[in-house]
């Protein structure tokens, strides 16, 4: 029955509104064909385009997005349209929306390289929330290392929508990639946007492959032509670029035993020291991390409450979040995680009724902080800079992080703070009075 379950959904993948498409009233042609496999709702369809073809909008309104998704990769090109032309793809993101600045109703694309696209979505002004428009993060506060597609929404179930809904930024890298597995790799992206992550996942080059030890996790790195130190390398760049306060991890001993799961983990254990290390060689500037949890660890642990209404999610509560985003990982649906989640038969109300694995459950195993006391956010005793403090208007919430530190500040950290409050005052009052005698 699940299996026919994931092959129904698969004639629908992508779930959108109609009504806020503009497809219908256009024509999309490269040379003098059209093709119906991206424009029909489904990114498991596609069309491979020989870099000399064009790609040709042309419609009876105006139209101010285009969103495409690509098949396997993106590919750079140029965009032509009201005698205009601008650059695209260079984020590397597989699915990318095309912003004009000013409405048209034609619009030419130019690739510089062979390429395949999934779907092509012709917008007006506005964007429907289903549409991925990513942005790239310069500096997160939290750094997930997933190890699979759907693990973000499984093993760390509530984790993210948890902490979006706090205000902080999430950075998701993943140990391994799904490229040759195009529903994966759009499922992974779909899935992370549902439960609200914005910023674009780092996915590494390292295959997906099944064992049931860290023997045989390196082995299987090896034969893929990497090896260990190629693994730490890349763990320690992501976490010296992003420069997260709190990074998480799986469990030690891969949740169900799964080798890449622990490979990930203790290359991570590693990673954190690495980053630090000014004489280890990587591509960013060291960076010390302030925390470090471990799923199900059982050293300083705590216990996340997934079960407390969002205000962010309309009061939804960050395990029916996650119930969300794992449902958008379609082909995964008739395996045993789903009935694990969301309980056989959708019985499931809460997250505490997941008794093996408990996706709430964390060890801290490592602080630079000092331990927790109340056990119950990974924040705790996390100090953020007072530039960020203060004029850090990136976060949904400056004020939740202020509450957050101020009773952690030192005597001159406060002075430098107060000194920042007055230098703001006074000029809004000059450009006030300035304002006034004009």
């Amino acid at each position: 029955m699940k299996k026919l379950i994931y092959i129904l959904a698969l004639l629908l993948p992508v779930s959108v509104n109609a009504e806020e498409i503009l497809n219908n009233q256009c024509k999309i042609t490269a040379g003098e064909n059209e093709y119906a496999r991206i424009e029909d709702d489904n990114y498991s369809t596609f069309v491979n385009f020989n870099k000399d073809l064009q790609i040709n909008i042309e419609c009876d309104t105006n139209f101010k997005n285009i969103y495409i998704m690509y098949n396997k990769k993106n590919t750079e090109g140029s965009l032509n349209y009201n005698n205009k032309e601008f650059e695209f793809g260079k984020n590397g993101y597989l699915n990318e929306v095309l912003k004009l600045k000013s409405n048209t109703k034609k619009a030419t694309l130019t690739y510089d390289d062979n390429f395949s696209i999934a779907e092509i979505y012709i917008l007006g002004e506005s964007l429907p929330k289903w549409v991925q428009d990513w942005q790239t993060l310069e500096k997160s506060d939290l750094m997930l290392f997933s190890t699979h597609a759907d693990d973000e929404q499984l093993f760390f179930a509530g984790l993210m929508p948890t902490y979006i809904d706090k205000g902080y930024k999430i950075q998701v890298v993943y140990f391994t990639n799904h490229y040759n597995n195009t529903l994966r790799y759009h499922e992974q992206l779909e899935g992370l946007w549902t439960i609200g992550i914005k910023y674009y996942p780092v996915i590494s080059t390292f295959p997906d492959a099944y064992s049931t030890s860290l023997d045989g996790a390196i082995a299987n790195l090896n034969s893929s032509g990497y090896t260990v130190d190629d693994a730490l390398a890349f763990e320690v760049n992501q976490i010296r670029k992003f420069r997260p306060y709190v990074v998480v991890g799986h469990d030690e001993k891969g949740e169900y035993s799964h080798g890449q799961h622990i490979l990930n983990t203790d290359v991570l254990k590693k990673a954190i020291k690495e980053a630090a290390n000014g004489d280890y060689h990587a591509d960013n500037d060291p960076w010390q991390i302030s925390k470090l949890y471990l799923h199900l660890y059982n050293q300083n642990q705590i216990i996340l409450d997934y079960d407390i209404p969002l205000k962010s999610y309309g009061g939804k509560t960050a395990y029916e979040v996650a119930k969300e985003g794992y449902a958008k990982h379609y082909s995964q649906q008739y395996t045993w995680f789903t009935d694990w989640l969301n309980g056989p038969n959708n019985s499931y109300t809460s997250a505490t009724e997941i008794k093996t694995y408990n996706p709430a459950v964390y060890g801290l195993y490592y602080s630079s902080v000092g331990e927790d006391n109340e056990k119950n956010d990974m924040f705790e005793n996390v100090k953020f800079p007072i530039s960020e403090i203060i004029f850090n208007d990136k976060t949904s919430s400056p004020l939740e992080k202020f509450k957050k530190n101020y009773l952690n500040l030192n005597n001159q950290e406060k002075i430098i703070l107060y000194s920042g409050l007055a230098i703001i005052f006074i000029s809004i009052t000059l450009v006030m009075i300035k304002n006034k005698k004009h």
